[in-house]
């Protein structure tokens, strides 16, 4: 593995390559894959610099561009690919800035919570907008409520376009953000093994979001309590704001139950079981995200009775 990432990232014509090959391979499994091309950016960026990362760039552009241009022309075309690279490369600059995941976890965070608040101030009325790509959708979401009713859970296709709606914005920015997180973790990875090995684990480990981000969630749940209590519904901005914070959170859950792992606090059940939880308890690794901002559990954990680090 070590030897094929020397090679990929030797030679800017290689790492094109690569990257296109990346992005090819990430339209089987579109769009949780987008994260593949921009991993390979992330990687040229901090194993060979700009000019590497430039052109697996270019070539993940490429590679994307050859689906999506035909298929719905060359606004949409550039704006999927913008999505899809853009705010790795962001973040991967960040990371080869610093070296610190944490940070460029928090500076991510913070820049969905402000696409979240963007998009809110631009269109106004975010979920008015989707309403008629909700109706082009009618025979679909006619079959989602028909298999809902098989399990007892009646609603009606309005209701379950209606659903979508509201939380297709949050989910858009959260998507964001876990895929310009993801690829830095590839990247990462793949720089550890290249240049110093464990490098990737140690950092995912010691992941966190910070008392300043927390602090925003907070505010953002009372203004949405606020409204709710005040008017008689929630405000959606405080509400998009608080579901892409959570969902941050949640992420941190998972480098907390890792570092337990590492510091043999916990076994492998337990860890399994936070993957699990992922699916059928978010809220749960939400709430240990987030009080780990307080309590830290690995730092607490960690410690010796005497006071010694482990």
């Amino acid at each position: 593995m070590m030897a094929l990432i020397q090679w990929v990232t030797g030679h800017p014509v290689r790492v094109f390559l690569a990257a296109g090959f990346a992005s090819l391979l990430a339209l089987i499994a579109l769009p949780m894959a987008a994260w593949l091309p921009a991993g390979v950016v992330a990687l040229a960026l901090l194993a060979g610099g700009p000019v590497p990362a430039a052109a697996a760039a270019l070539g993940a552009a490429t590679g994307l561009l050859l689906v999506f241009l035909p298929a719905f022309g060359a606004g949409p075309a550039l704006m999927i690919v913008l999505a899809v690279l853009l705010p790795s490369y962001l973040a991967a600059s960040v990371l080869a800035a610093t070296r610190s995941l944490s940070f460029v976890f928090q500076a991510a965070t913070v820049g969905a919570g402000l696409l979240v608040l963007a998009i809110h101030g631009l269109l106004g009325d975010p979920q008015g907008v989707l309403m008629p790509f909700i109706a082009a959708l009618e025979p679909m979401l006619q079959q989602v409520a028909e298999t809902l009713s098989q399990f007892g859970i009646e609603r009606s296709p309005q209701e379950i376009g209606a659903a979508t709606a509201q939380f297709a914005w949050a989910t858009l920015c959260w998507m964001v953000l876990l895929h310009a997180m993801l690829a830095q973790f590839a990247g990462l990875w793949a720089f550890g093994k290249l240049r110093e090995p464990g490098l990737f684990a140690r950092e995912f480990r010691g992941l966190k979001l910070g008392r300043a981000v927390a602090w925003i969630a907070v505010a953002a749940f009372a203004a949405s309590l606020g409204a709710q209590l005040a008017f008689g519904r929630s405000w959606q901005p405080a509400d998009d704001l608080v579901f892409v914070l959570a969902a941050a959170f949640l992420l941190q859950a998972l480098a907390v139950v890792h570092g337990l792992r590492e510091l043999q606090v916990i076994g492998v059940l337990p860890l399994i079981l936070a993957y699990v939880a992922v699916v059928l308890l978010p809220m749960a690794l939400v709430g240990i995200g987030f009080a780990d901002t307080w309590v830290r559990f690995r730092e607490r954990f960690g410690r010796r009775p005497d006071g010694a680090a482990p």
